[in-house]
């Protein structure tokens, strides 16, 4: 007699005794690993942060990003954003798993602002995809305290968090915001710059228990958006493409400054530099990348087949992040010098045709996020004056577009509109079109 019959008969001899405490047994086991998923995400308050605050950020702080900025001609700044609503916030650490390492398990961190509404049964939800940081800690799940387990400040590196959730959280969406792998609080991991399917990862696994944990508070997902500033550009369209592929609806994307095609960003720097624009900071590009790849691509001596020897530690240092604060890294920046940005590679790749075959330049060929077909409408914003992404790299997604659709001078079936940032240098171009994009956004909201 099979085990439903048994149970049907209400016959509880031995065999059946047996076979029930086996069901109970396995029912226990499926509710058990139900509830370990459930709880495998842990959010954790951190503080409410004013309306006031939020609209100071936008203003005062955003003064202090920019002061340094020398725009082009016909550049205007926007006009400064306020916030409408105080916002609540949580740290959150999650478990995810590393693609190129056969799956293996990871914590990884973040952060969920939800804003603080009469009625907020229902939200638009929009992840953001920060920028390359230098600070271990400046990331969004420290973007809004002072203190860090490092012994540095990280506080103004972090901005581009605030003035997200100043923007969005502070004016009716739930925002969250990834870390990365290797970043904040995942000190067991090696960063994942330019690491693809890593970073969709760490993406995609927050928003899921992002999703979970706002609907065990009665908040819904309404729209779903998604944005990125420079290395959060390029995973803000990867992260579109893996939502998409998993059928994961995405209503609209923005971008700004983003290196679609790093290959093509980093061969620009390296073989054809423009004097007096080219920021000399973009040497950090070079390390961040060569040793993350290492970490999860291989070969285990990428780096060091990659980089001149004359550089390797100084690199080496910049990616693991052992310097001490600014003036540590200042002091590595000074180290090594002026040197144009080509001379950190070994002399065999100094070569435009033999760098695209080598090791590196095939990986960095493989960080592409811009050859798919978007669903949702993207808008891709590009600074003129930008000196890290030439504006060339700023309208190539919409050009391959267009190239798939075949037809260039029509672009009312091309999904990707690049939207030129006159006089806009890195950062100008992130404070312009955060704004811009959120006007776009509140258009597409369902009224």
């Amino acid at each position: 007699m099979d085990a439903w019959s048994i149970i049907r008969s209400g016959r509880y001899d031995t065999e059946g005794i047996f076979i029930l405490r086996l069901i109970l047994a396995l029912f226990c086991l499926v509710v058990a690993s139900n509830a370990a998923v459930a709880q495998d995400a842990v959010f954790t308050y951190l503080k409410t942060v004013s309306a006031a605050e939020l609209t100071r950020m936008l203003d005062a702080e955003r003064a202090t990003f920019i002061e340094t900025q020398k725009p082009g001609d016909g550049y205007e700044l926007p006009t400064v954003s306020t916030a409408s609503n105080d916002v609540e916030l949580y740290t959150v650490r999650y478990e995810s798993h590393v693609p190129e390492k056969d799956g293996k398990p990871v914590t990884a961190t973040g952060l969920l602002a939800l804003p603080v509404l009469a009625d907020r049964s229902k939200l638009p939800l929009i992840i953001y995809e920060h920028g390359t940081v230098y600070g271990k800690y400046e990331v969004p799940s420290y973007a809004f305290v002072a203190a860090n387990p490092s012994d540095y400040a990280h506080y103004d590196g972090s901005y581009e968090t605030r003035y997200m959730a100043g923007l969005f959280a502070g004016n009716g969406y739930a925002l969250i915001a990834p870390d990365y792998f290797g970043m904040g609080d995942d000190a067991a991991s090696p960063e994942a710059y330019f690491v693809k399917a890593s970073t969709q990862q760490a993406s995609k696994d927050l928003y899921l228990a992002a999703v979970d944990f706002m609907k065990a508070k009665g908040i819904s997902q309404d729209e779903f958006f998604i944005g990125g500033w420079s290395q959060g550009g390029l995973n803000a369209t990867g992260l579109q493409e893996r939502f998409e592929q998993d059928g994961i609806p995405v209503t609209a994307a923005f971008t700004a400054s983003a290196p679609a095609d790093p290959y093509a960003a980093l061969n620009g720097l390296l073989f054809y530099p423009r004097a007096g624009i080219d920021a000399p900071w973009v040497n950090t590009i070079v390390a961040l990348s060569v040793f993350a790849f290492q970490n999860y691509h291989g070969p285990a001596d990428l780096a060091k087949q990659t980089l001149d020897p004359a550089v390797y530690q100084d690199m080496k240092a910049i990616y693991e992040r052992s310097y001490k604060g600014q003036e540590g890294l200042k002091a590595i920046m000074l180290r090594l010098g002026d040197r144009p940005l080509v001379a950190y590679l070994r002399p065999e790749l100094r070569d435009p045709v033999k760098f695209a075959v080598s090791d590196y330049g095939r990986l960095l060929a493989q960080s592409e996020t811009y050859r798919q077909s978007f669903r949702a409408p993207v808008r891709m914003y590009f600074g003129s004056h930008d000196e890290v992404v030439k504006q060339m790299i700023g309208v190539l997604m919409a050009a391959y577009q267009a190239v798939l659709i075949g037809n260039w001078s029509d672009q009312s079936q091309n999904n990707v509109h690049p939207i030129d940032v006159k006089g806009g240098t890195h950062r100008l171009t992130f404070i312009t079109a955060a704004p811009a994009a959120k006007v776009w956004m509140d258009g597409l909201r369902t009224p």
